[in-house]
């Protein structure tokens, strides 16, 4: 029996691999440091972050096993952090004292799982990274006490495993459905000349990983993993143009005090674009002549195309256009006013 100052790795360990993989927080003990926390949680909807709760779980275990009460809490903490939600990333190598030989490997070992998490693996394989990370963990809390080679090699071995079926799973194209700006979700279809995945819920994810074998169902992308894996694309893809309506009074090329106000909105919206292109068209009622009309929708629209010049804006970006009383808003019999016909619409790309 050992004591709570000492510290063995010897037959504790013999059931090491099962224990790492186990899911269950059943083997938790009463007493300073404990997972009871997780008993009560509803399981985060992700298989890697359920995974990986387990695996802290498990590492606390053998840690507590042994006395090694700092290492014991460090594992439940993340345990329970991950069994929240939270995502929790592979330990960083200066959280550990280790000598420069292990931190080189080290390095590059976790440089290749944090390579794959940001194409996506914990979502597309989450069970496969979360032993990953495990390992990894467990592989650099061993080599930091550096006296027991067996339990090193034993964990070094499962991540290199685990990743090795990481990077199995994530290779080939990913295909993500994502909402529109507004919401809006369509449909994807995802085929080969060897089947096809119909991707039709917000976040539902495929991969193809060669020409000659089906699209594979890989479950729904997190959150979290939209912004690390496509963040940078969406932020540099196009802002979504802005349509404005401004009002004019009847017959004249004077705005509504209400679109009065708005244009200074229409203005602030095009200052904060930086490649602004800008179209504007003028639009009438039907209760003049054709003629009248034609040059008062254009008056209307050279008015605001004036403002919009105003703010450096290059006239080659701007187009200025009068469609008269030809596209109406609202339908109505010729000689009739309509207040919402007499507008001016200003397109922002």
């Amino acid at each position: 029996m050992q004591t709570p100052t000492s510290k063995r790795h010897g037959t504790v360990r013999s059931g090491f691999a099962a224990l790492l993989l186990a899911l269950s927080v059943s083997a938790c003990a009463i007493g300073p440091y404990d997972t009871e926390e997780l008993a009560g949680m509803t399981p985060p909807d992700s298989q890697f972050l359920q995974s990986l709760s387990g695996e802290y779980v498990a590492l606390g275990d053998l840690e507590r096993a042994e006395y090694d009460w700092p290492d014991t809490a460090k594992f439940y903490d993340r345990a329970i952090r991950a069994g929240k939600g939270e995502i929790v990333e592979p330990e960083l190598l200066d959280q550990r004292d280790l000598a420069p030989a292990g931190r080189q490997e080290l390095k590059q070992a976790r440089d290749k799982l944090t390579a794959l998490f940001a194409a996506g693996a914990r979502s597309v394989a989450g069970l496969s990274s979360a032993r990953a990370q495990g390992g990894f963990d467990c592989w650099m809390q061993e080599l930091e006490e550096g006296h027991q080679p067996d339990d090193i090699a034993k964990c070094r071995e499962m991540f290199l495993a685990a990743l090795s079926d990481v990077e199995a799973t994530v290779k080939g194209a990913l295909v993500v459905l994502l909402p529109e700006e507004d919401g809006k979700l369509g449909v994807i279809r995802v085929e080969n000349q060897q089947g096809s995945v119909t991707l039709d819920t917000s976040r539902a994810s495929a991969l193809v990983a060669r020409t000659d074998a089906a699209p594979k169902a890989t479950g729904t992308f997190a959150p979290d993993d939209v912004r690390v894996v496509f963040g940078a694309a969406i932020a540099a893809g196009p802002t979504p143009p802005v349509t404005f309506m401004l009002y004019f009074e009847q017959g004249t090329d004077v705005l509504t005090p209400k679109s009065l106000v708005l244009l200074d909105k229409v203005l602030e919206t095009i200052s904060q674009r930086k490649l602004p292109q800008v179209e504007v068209s003028g639009h009438t009622d039907r209760s003049g002549s054709a003629d009248f009309n034609d040059q008062l929708a254009l008056d209307r629209a050279s008015i605001v195309g004036q403002e919009v010049l105003k703010l450096g804006v290059p006239e080659e970006v701007l187009t200025v256009e009068s469609y008269g009383e030809r596209t109406p808003v609202v339908p109505t019999a010729d000689g009739v006013s309509e207040p919402r016909n007499r507008r001016v619409e200003i397109v922002i790309r």
